[in-house]
């Protein structure tokens, strides 16, 4: 499995710019309310005025590196990283089926299998063997024209009566480790699973520059392989 997107440089960097940039709007803020305790309006003024331009300066670079992002895909074999500050995880799709029972579940169900390594090349240098307990995650899965099918608690259930417990997506990791995680989703009979949109759900991704939540950002989705829309195979216990 060879990585195809590795946000360590970049990522760091995004963070360094928010973390940068907020801490300058508050001194700027501290700075304004000073100098209106003080009754000094015309400096009060400036330094609201200089908050203006970093926050604008800020958005505007969000917004533009948003714009220059090119649309990308994951390939089958190839993994997606997700910055943990001193380190990554990477996730990777170990395959899909299409089934129509699981357990006592019945419908349609795509079954989506994820492996997640904690790749131990992408540690900082400072950073022991202590457990890693990701951000949390939110999973969804698209068809060819883009509609949208989310996880099923009643198809997810049945599923693991019968395979066993799945291990959610916040599994702590030590550096090295990895495990396989199967996730099911509602689908309609007749589509075809295209794509698997894995992202994070902290807000502050949002205001991350570069980070494929913030505004007006392409989303970097899994290809899937080709589910038959015909749903025949069953997972019983």
């Amino acid at each position: 499995m060879q990585p195809m997107f590795n946000f360590q440089g970049s990522a760091v960097l995004s963070i360094l710019a928010f973390l940068g940039t907020g801490a300058l709007l508050s001194a700027l803020g501290g700075a304004c309310v000073v100098m209106l305790a003080r009754r000094k309006p015309v400096a009060a003024g400036r330094a609201g005025l200089a908050a203006a331009a970093v926050a604008g300066a800020y958005l505007l670079i969000l917004v533009g590196t948003s714009l220059a992002a090119r649309p990308r895909v994951v390939e089958p074999g190839n993994a997606k990283y997700f910055c943990e500050i001193d380190c990554h995880l990477a996730y990777s799709v170990a395959g899909s089926r299409r089934v129509a029972a699981l357990g006592s579940a019945r419908g349609t169900f795509e079954v989506v299998t994820l492996k997640v390594w904690f790749d131990p090349r992408t540690t900082s240098p400072r950073r022991d063997d202590s457990p890693l307990y990701p951000n949390p995650r939110a999973a969804l899965l698209l068809d060819a024209e883009g509609h949208p099918f989310y996880r099923s608690g009643p198809g997810q259930a049945g599923f693991e009566a019968v395979e066993g417990r799945q291990p959610p997506l916040t599994q702590p990791l030590r550096p090295g480790e990895s495990y396989t995680t199967s996730i099911v989703f509602d689908v309609a009979p007749e589509s075809r699973a295209s794509e698997l949109l894995l992202t994070e759900t902290d807000p502050v991704t949002h205001l991350l520059i570069g980070h494929e939540n913030s505004l007006l950002h392409p989303r970097i989705p899994f290809r899937l392989t080709d589910s038959p829309p015909a749903a025949r195979a069953e997972v019983r216990g």
